[in-house]
């Protein structure tokens, strides 16, 4: 049984990449527990309304119930486990992503289970981990995931919708360029040193990797996910 944790922050604008690099590390690494920031939006009919669009904004802080998602990760840092009865319907949207991966990085996921046998590896996954700063100061690592404006509208818009709180949520028309991406820029803008944030050039501050899925396949960008484990530890 693990007798410490490893905590490991994926974060990144919507349809970045963020679950599929998670669910390849809770394949591979043996011992691992993972929290999605969506399991913690606040209940369907107390996500805000946003005053322009008249539209209701899932991605702005207080969409987000943050006490709860920070009591939720100390106490898994304390206990080495998820609290008793945890349950995610994140686990329930369907997820487009490949987790196949080289041998190569399988390789040195298996050299980082053995150099931390008795760790568990907690996972993060969530689109705005880092705004909050109880929350970023828990992170062992912390990895953004990222890609273009173009990209990222393509892939959200191309989703069927996402299982809530109380039911089910699917974007109406228009919805990435009136909420989505704008609120992406305001609320994670602090991370970077770039200013042109109509394509967001990303040069992250302090001791966040980024990783640009434009660029990067999902086997390059879980290779470079795994090498900056490996040097943390």
């Amino acid at each position: 049984m693990p007798s410490k944790v490893f905590t490991i922050g994926i974060s990144g604008p919507s349809c970045s990449g963020k679950t599929t690099l998670t669910r390849i590390l809770q394949k591979a690494l043996k011992h691992t527990a993972v929290i999605y920031q969506d399991d913690f939006f606040k209940s369907d009919s107390d996500i805000p309304v946003d005053p322009k669009t008249k539209l209701q904004n899932w991605d702005c802080p207080n969409a987000l119930d943050f006490d709860k998602l920070n009591e939720c990760v100390h106490y898994a840092i304390k206990h080495c486990k998820l609290p008793e009865g945890f349950v995610s319907k994140e686990e329930e949207n369907k997820h487009d992503g490949s987790t196949q991966v080289s041998k190569h990085v399988l390789e040195g996921l298996s050299k980082l289970a053995t150099a931390l046998e008795d760790t568990l590896f907690l996972i993060v996954d969530g689109f705005m981990l880092y705004w909050d700063q109880e929350l970023y100061q828990q992170f062992d690592c912390k990895i953004f995931i990222t890609a273009s404006y173009t990209t990222l509208k393509t892939r959200r818009e191309s989703r069927q919708g996402y299982v809530t709180t109380e039911g089910y949520w699917a974007d109406p028309p228009g919805y990435f360029d009136a909420i989505v991406w704008p609120e992406y820029v305001r609320w994670n803008q602090h991370l970077f040193q770039g200013t042109n944030h109509s394509e967001i050039e990303h040069e992250a501050v302090e001791d966040v990797l980024v990783l640009n899925t434009d660029d990067l396949s999902i086997d390059q960008v879980a290779d470079a996910a795994v090498q900056r484990l490996l040097d943390k530890v």
